[in-house]
């Protein structure tokens, strides 16, 4: 019987984000709040009787072998048992190489999507076991709205009280290769002991939005690099943003905001800059009912 379903699959934001030196095992251990944003693709998923293999249509720069959709599916059946193939349609709107789990949540939403598909019944905390050997970020977005992430990202601790936050996106016109980033960060000195604990940086976002004390490693390279991103991050900032920051290794950048207003006149005044930019008007969600239609 031949079995559809359309599932989103929600970006992320990394409010505050820590790298530590490389680790033994080639990884670098990190500290980070991640927070899923209204910003989604939409995955629709249909099983197939006449191969075993998955078809994967959207607007990827990868090959489908190379594409995480494609792994989640083969990595599932080899845990499930299940039967045949499966062709899966991406609408894309997170855009690739911008630091926000665009590829981890298709992954994830897959993961999820198989599941219910097929009825395998698994736990979330198995099939955020499934997503780490796929990626370091597919975890959370198998696990919660808000999370401390840390090790190499596969260590995921659920926040509670997650709030829903004006939020500005920006999405430059350049995107930011993650292993340039980081050997960006790895030629040079920097500390080898996080500066925000868990129990801080939980603190910190339980309390008033104007002492938050969030920052990401990777800011001062890119910046360096493209100096652009400082120019978007000033702006934010002197627009009202009580937080403005690269969201992962970048390129996309992102400025929160007390109030809707606030952030509806920043985002119309970024829009108004000369420089080939996408700007979004979204928000931080509290809690991501899944849209899963059958």
């Amino acid at each position: 019987m031949k079995r559809e379903l359309v599932i989103d699959a929600p970006a992320k934001v990394n409010l505050h984000l820590e790298i530590g030196p490389k680790r033994g095992d080639g990884f670098h251990s990190l500290s980070s709040l991640f927070q899923k944003v209204s910003l989604y693709d939409t995955l629709e998923l249909c099983s197939l009787t006449d191969t075993d293999s998955c078809r994967v249509e959207g607007n990827f720069s990868c090959r489908p072998e190379q594409n995480l959709i494609f792994r989640a599916f083969k990595l599932f059946k080899e845990a499930t048992g299940i039967r045949g193939g499966l062709a899966v349609n991406v609408q894309k709107r997170i855009p690739e190489g911008a630091g926000l789990g665009g590829g981890s949540s298709n992954a994830a939403a897959t993961l999820i999507g198989l599941n219910r598909l097929y009825d395998t019944k698994l736990e979330p905390s198995r099939l955020s076991a499934l997503g780490a050997q796929l990626g370091s970020d597919i975890p959370f977005f198998c696990a919660a709205e808000l999370a401390y992430v840390g090790g190499r990202g596969e260590e995921v601790y659920p926040e509670a009280n997650a709030r829903r936050l004006p939020l500005i996106l920006i999405l430059p016109s350049f995107s930011v290769s993650t292993a340039a980033a980081y050997g960006w960060l790895d030629e040079e000195k920097r500390e080898t002991a996080f500066r925000l604990s868990r129990e801080a940086i939980a603190a910190s976002y339980a309390g008033s939005l104007e002492n938050w004390g969030f920052f990401n490693s990777f800011t001062p390279v890119l910046k360096k690099r493209h100096p652009e991103i400082g120019t978007y991050l000033e702006y934010m900032r002197d627009s009202g943003a009580c937080l403005a920051e690269v969201s992962g290794s970048g390129s996309a950048l992102f400025g929160v905001y007390p109030s809707k207003s606030m952030a509806d006149k920043a985002a119309k005044g970024l829009k108004e800059l000369k420089d080939p930019i996408q700007v979004l008007t979204i928000e931080t969600l509290d809690r991501f009912e899944e849209r899963i239609l059958q």
